[in-house]
């Protein structure tokens, strides 16, 4: 019932008399199906009514210690805060001092001024607004935790390669029957994977054509892709080793170049 009522009042509010952004936010609180508490990472992609996703701002909670962190454009800054229900404040904000772009710099100065005078937040489903004194300066989304897991295996008659990469550790093994060689992943290379796969259709691995078909008549080891999203595998077709689809070739070159240093 709260919740329809939030409906119509934000229907009745943009219809009649044209509502401000805050008095919508505020409708939206009667819903008890949003979370209205901060932790996590939020991405920044509004500004005093300004797209700044391109900058990719960033702002980070940490609901046990009450500190706070994030990306502003150019530096990094951190401090800490209080909530209390609407109530939000930011204190002893910090930064590193690189020097960067007229733009990216002056990005910046305008966050830093939004956080250090908001002294309201409102949520929504999607992330949060902050306000002072019901104008609005800048809205988040929550960036949501992206979880995948690589495994390559190529195989021939003399041949044989199987490596597993998740966001803790490397697993190579070049025998099969053997005990893998392990090590960390690495943050930089987990993140290299990440950004690899964003640009691929995951759930399409399985309908890519190979370039071509030695491998089925040993003219090359035979090669597999697989990826688990969130807790979903896919698998690509068999393709020629060393000659993976286009879609994924900077993927599985990647993943080659990261066992390579542990073998």
């Amino acid at each position: 019932m709260k919740f329809i009522i939030a409906i119509l009042s934000i229907i009745i509010l943009r219809c009649c008399w044209g509502p401000s952004e805050y008095q919508v936010m505020q409708s939206l609180q009667l819903n008890d199906s949003i979370m209205k508490e901060l932790n996590g990472t939020y991405k920044i992609t509004n500004l005093h009514n300004a797209d700044v996703s391109s900058f990719e701002l960033n702002i980070t909670f940490n609901k046990d210690t009450k500190g706070v962190n994030g990306f502003s454009g150019c530096n990094r800054f951190f401090g800490s805060y209080t909530l209390d229900n609407e109530k939000l404040k930011f204190d002893s904000l910090g930064s590193t001092r690189m020097s960067c772009q007229d733009d990216a710099n002056n990005i910046e100065a305008q966050l830093l001024k939004a956080l250090e005078s908001a002294n309201t937040i409102l949520f929504n489903e999607e992330g949060f607004s902050l306000f002072k004194n019901k104008i609005l300066l800048l809205s988040a989304i929550k960036e949501t935790q992206i979880i995948l897991n690589f495994e390559y295996t190529a195989s021939s008659r003399g041949y044989y390669k199987n490596i597993k990469i998740n966001k803790k550790q490397i697993l190579v093994s070049n025998k099969r029957g053997n005990e893998p060689k392990s090590n960390v992943c690495s943050k930089s290379n987990y993140n290299k994977l990440i950004e690899f796969a964003k640009k691929i259709e995951i759930n399409n691995l399985p309908n890519l054509e190979p370039p071509s078909k030695n491998h089925q008549f040993d003219g090359a080891p035979l090669a597999r892709l697989n990826i688990t999203y969130n807790g979903d595998t896919y698998e690509t077709q068999s393709f020629d080793h060393g000659n993976p689809h286009i879609t994924i070739a900077s993927l599985v070159k990647e993943i080659l170049s990261i066992a390579e240093n542990i073998e």
